[in-house]
């Protein structure tokens, strides 16, 4: 039983360094966006707020398996 706990461990330690990737990742392409179009500020915000969702929705379907 105490093997489980430390694959459980592991299992979960890349999702923190994951969601701020997918965040950064996120960002960038919104403010490339945003610039193709004329509105930076809101490629970036629109850009943090998916990756954002995006990495919470990956968190919360790892936590579940």
């Amino acid at each position: 039983m105490k093997n489980n706990n430390k694959t459980e461990w592991a299992k979960y330690s890349g999702l923190g360094i994951q969601m701020a990737a997918s965040v950064i990742i996120c960002l960038y392409i919104g403010q490339w966006i945003g610039l193709k179009f004329g509105f930076e500020n809101l490629g970036a915000l629109f850009g943090t707020l998916f990756g954002l969702f995006a990495s919470i929705y990956n968190l919360i379907k790892q936590i579940k398996n």
